[in-house]
């Protein structure tokens, strides 16, 4: 949105950002980090650009042949063991309807974290780390709704280049996430 579109929401958000200071929920230096905007490691499936939030990525690691596993859900595409934990590789091409790279497992592997449990997300190639500035994010189109956005947060520009940013928490929610690491576990074990 042009930024004065944004003025409204900035001033309203700095505001709020007093009262959470004086209330004492966050410090002042976390709001003037909000008001920088997010960080975000960017990533690529074919022409399109994505990114996940950078507080949410563990590790990058270039992607090896996968350990094939049998899941329930179709977007777990096989397993790695990081360190000697079995994590289950989530597939990002799945989720967008789109065939795997191959079994020589060209791409990259995120290793992201959601409460506590930990999965691999399958890529074809990692970027670079970006941040986005207020003035560059903007909220998923209406006209999206239904077609799969509610796993992004928000959308990203830079000049013209448009990155959707994911939303673990919605790309997979805990009980999946849990089914994966269980049916990885019996598969193979330690």
């Amino acid at each position: 949105p042009p930024r004065s579109t944004l003025f409204p929401y900035t001033t309203l958000f700095r505001s709020i950002g007093k009262v959470l200071v004086r209330l004492g929920f966050v410090q002042e230096q976390d709001i003037l980090q909000v008001m920088e905007g997010m960080l975000v490691l960017t990533f690529r499936i074919e022409n399109e650009f994505y990114g996940v939030e950078t507080y949410r990525v563990r590790e990058v690691l270039k992607a090896v042949p996968l350990v094939p596993a049998a899941f329930t859900q179709a977007h777990w595409a096989g397993a790695f063991s990081l360190r000697g934990a079995l994590l289950p590789i989530l597939s990002f091409r799945r989720i967008l309807g789109k065939d795997d790279l191959g079994a020589d497992a060209k791409g990259w592997f995120i290793v992201l974290e959601r409460k506590g449990f930990f999965f691999i997300l399958w890529v074809d190639e990692v970027l670079e780390v970006r941040r986005f500035k207020v003035d560059q994010i903007e909220p998923v189109p209406t006209y999206l709704y239904g077609k799969n956005t509610e796993i992004y947060y928000c959308l990203g520009k830079v000049k013209d280049d448009l990155y959707s940013v994911l939303n673990p928490d919605i790309l997979v929610d805990e009980p999946n996430l849990k089914t994966a690491l269980t049916e990885v576990r019996h598969a193979l074990p330690a």
